[in-house]
């Protein structure tokens, strides 16, 4: 495919890629940068755009992926400052951080609490003491498949419990 042709195909969606990446970034640079790199990888498939039924569907699918990806990256890099300022002694909880903390660990440890027993034990083997899937499945003599599905349901649950608790504090 030539330069021509691909323009032709792709450049008409470049503005709804832009208001799409803003949206997501809320940032002028940035959402610039991703349009371009959501180009670059167009053009590394030019010769396989033929192959999609719709390539503004291909376009925007690119741009939302990169703008999670830069977003989860930020994230990373936020959170990686914030530990490292904790440990050279030169970032200090607020009150209110210590405070929230804390709330969240108290509501959280009362969603596990909530849960059946086996969950339970599970949830906290999994997510509190970090132990793999293989680990817990040994310890409680399951297969991983088994342990993955129960703590997938538990999640679900824990998460309907806190959505029917959040709907009624808005009420």
């Amino acid at each position: 495919m030539k330069s021509s042709e691909f323009k032709l195909l792709v450049m008409p969606y470049s503005s709804r890629l832009y208001r799409m990446a803003y949206r997501l970034m809320g940032n002028r640079e940035e959402a610039e940068d991703i349009v371009q790199e959501v180009y670059v990888k167009l053009w590394g498939l030019r010769n396989e755009l033929q192959n999609y039924n719709s390539i503004e569907a291909l376009s925007i699918r690119i741009t939302r992926n990169l703008c999670l990806d830069q977003l989860r990256r930020r994230k990373v890099d936020q959170d990686a400052m914030k530990a490292q300022q904790m440990k050279e002694g030169g970032y200090t909880d607020t009150p209110a951080d210590k405070l929230e903390r804390k709330e969240e660990a108290e509501v959280l440890q009362a969603l596990i609490s909530a849960l059946p027993e086996p969950q339970r034990s599970m949830v906290h083997l999994r997510h509190l003491e970090g132990k793999e899937y293989e680990e817990i499945a040994e310890m409680v003599n399951m297969n991983v498949n088994a342990i993955r599905v129960s703590l997938s349901r538990a999640r679900k649950q824990m998460r309907e419990m806190l959505e029917k608790q959040y709907s009624s504090w808005k009420a």
